[in-house]
């Protein structure tokens, strides 16, 4: 006969887990007094807010890399512990700061504020223009890059914006649009200026 025993994890004081949260899946609290998987335990949130947890709650306690506490982490490709609620997290966070786009490699997630921010200036759009892979993420980047592969390639280039209806895909659509617009004309007025043909077309 064989018997199986799994031992419980034990959370040292000082250390990050995700909280069990009812609206935002699972938050990064602080261990305030070492506990045990499957103990009653206390945690503090990042907001400096105290939460009694059950055993219930700890039961499928797992580890937070305190990584995700800064919204500096702008691809998350870059994350240690590239997990569903690590990305949630990431996301929120850059949220409440008006940073609303963050990379995944080459995927570029954008969360709608739903609001006017100053992101689309002609002095933005110059800095994409002059030197697009040194500037965060941003919808001007996609575009560049897809515009700066056309040229050297010289083969057909697409973008695939995909989200719920509301998302800001007609707008992100838009706003590539008139960077490759404002890019190409430029380029073609350069070009014409030379005798060569039009980068537009």
């Amino acid at each position: 006969h064989y018997r199986s025993c799994i031992m419980a994890q034990t959370f040292e004081e000082g250390t990050w887990v995700w909280k069990p949260d009812e609206e935002e899946q699972a938050l990064p609290a602080k261990v305030l007094a070492t506990f045990k998987q499957g103990d009653a335990a206390k945690v503090r949130t990042e907001d400096g807010e105290d939460h009694n947890l059950t055993p219930a709650e700890t039961k499928d306690m797992i580890v937070c890399d305190p990584e995700v506490l800064t919204s500096a982490v702008d691809n998350l490709i870059n994350l240690n512990d590239l997990t569903e609620n690590a990305i949630l997290h990431n996301l929120r966070i850059r949220f409440k700061e008006s940073i609303i786009y963050t990379n995944v490699s080459s995927i570029l997630i954008s969360v709608n504020p739903f609001k006017l921010l100053p992101l689309y200036t002609p002095e933005i759009m110059d800095k994409y223009r002059t030197n697009s892979r040194e500037q965060p993420p941003h919808v001007f980047q996609v575009a560049d890059e897809s515009y700066r592969s056309m040229l050297s390639e010289r083969t057909d280039q697409s973008i695939i914006i995909s989200g719920e209806s509301g998302a800001g895909k007609s707008e992100a659509t838009k706003l590539m649009l008139q960077y490759i617009a404002e890019v190409s004309s430029r380029a073609s007025g350069a070009t014409r200026a030379t005798g060569g043909g039009s980068l537009e077309q």
